[in-house]
């Protein structure tokens, strides 16, 4: 089996290989022993069980059905469990390197987003601290999901980088309802909505530009692979159960934290995540992203060439946003949410016509592509 590492540094004590010219990517190939021939069937959020569904991108076994809605998310308060001592929820924890402290108490409250290094960023905007001054006790700060540096998780939306305009457009289409979900099921979506109806204009001017200046923490590590670790869900989110590469991949990326999660998840900002995505996907989806062709001997294209809305190396233009290096799930899903017409802002259209054409296989190929590119 050969794996296929797009990243920006080289793993240490390993023999590697730089990928050939042609791929124009950030990357490094490493060899291992072959594995043994698979016997299973793909693990959980595999494609071919949802037919068009991207199911690994939404952090579900099956696809909607009619009637389907969105189970509320817990209250934004501290979360105290009963099966563990008061003593301990209070124990201050820490993350290396950090001076500050929090419990597991303040760590599970969605009113107040842990900041593990204050010194390496500016002031920050009280929303995202403690979320939209208007929903009083209510509230919920916007940095709990989408963290300090922006990066987010595979479950919601990395929003560093952006530019403030696109920002803002998001935060009306939000609110008019010209942004959801394509899977009504999706809970941190309704979420969301009422963040958005709630937040004042100023709050989200402040709020667009600081994470218009940050860089999104660590960058994803992409990896090649005809086999993946065994995952489980965690809310919508994907989570190792194990580190061996023990199940075929499928029709899927599977994108999870690098580390299994510990008891006390300390929300660590320094921590990365991994997309594991199929053999091969990294090449065809750069050839679908440049040339809009399944292939370099397809004669007619499906779709457009993504450069040209989203600048060079996809690192964005004017109010178009950037894409390069960021969650593949969030890129499928908001592609399938074009296709849709979950997402219908007045920006949609275009992306609307560039999606008609694009198969699950197509999603996976251009998603792995995009994303091992550096931010």
């Amino acid at each position: 089996m050969s794996l296929r590492i797009a990243c920006r540094a080289l793993a240490a004590g390993l023999t590697l290989v730089p990928l050939g010219a042609s791929l124009a990517l950030s990357a490094c190939t490493l060899r291992v022993a072959p594995a043994a021939q698979a016997t299973s069937a793909p693990g959980p959020g595999n494609s071919d069980a949802g037919q068009d569904w991207p199911l690994w991108a939404y952090g579900v076994l099956t696809a909607p059905k009619s009637g389907d809605h969105a189970v509320p998310q817990s209250a934004p308060g501290p979360h105290f469990r009963t099966d563990r001592s008061r003593e301990e929820q209070l124990r201050p924890l820490h993350v290396e390197g950090s001076s500050v402290s929090y419990n597991a108490i303040e760590l599970s409250d969605w009113q107040h987003t842990p900041d593990w290094f204050p010194e390496t960023h500016g002031p920050v905007p009280a929303a995202i601290l403690r979320g939209p001054a208007s929903l009083g006790e209510q509230t919920r700060a916007c940095g709990v999901c989408h963290r300090i540096h922006g990066g987010g998780r595979p479950e919601n939306a990395p929003v560093s980088g952006l530019p403030v305009s696109y920002f803002l457009r998001q935060i009306d289409d939000f609110r008019s309802g010209r942004r959801r979900s394509a899977d009504p099921r999706k809970p941190n979506v309704p979420t969301m909505i009422a963040l958005a109806q709630a937040i004042s204009d100023t709050e989200a001017r402040a709020v667009a530009e600081f994470w218009a200046a940050q860089d999104g923490g660590p960058p994803l590590l992409v990896i090649e692979t005809d086999r993946v670790p065994p995952v489980r869900l965690r809310g919508n989110l994907f989570v190792k159960t194990a580190e061996t590469l023990s199940e075929p991949i499928g029709g899927r990326i599977v994108e999870v934290p690098e580390n299994i999660p510990q008891e006390d998840d300390l929300d660590d900002p320094r921590h990365r995540h991994v997309a594991y995505v199929p053999p091969g996907a990294i090449a065809r989806g750069r050839v679908l992203a440049e040339t809009g062709r399944r292939g370099a001997s397809s004669a007619k294209p499906i779709t457009l060439a993504c450069a040209g809305c989203h600048g060079a190396g996809l690192t964005g233009r004017g109010e178009v946003p950037p894409i390069a290096g960021r969650s593949p799930s969030y890129l499928a899903r908001q592609l399938h949410g074009f296709r849709t017409g979950a997402r219908h802002g007045v920006m949609a259209a275009p992306m609307a016509a560039v999606v008609a054409q694009l198969e699950p296989r197509d999603l996976i190929d251009l998603t792995a592509y995009i994303a091992s590119l550096p931010r």
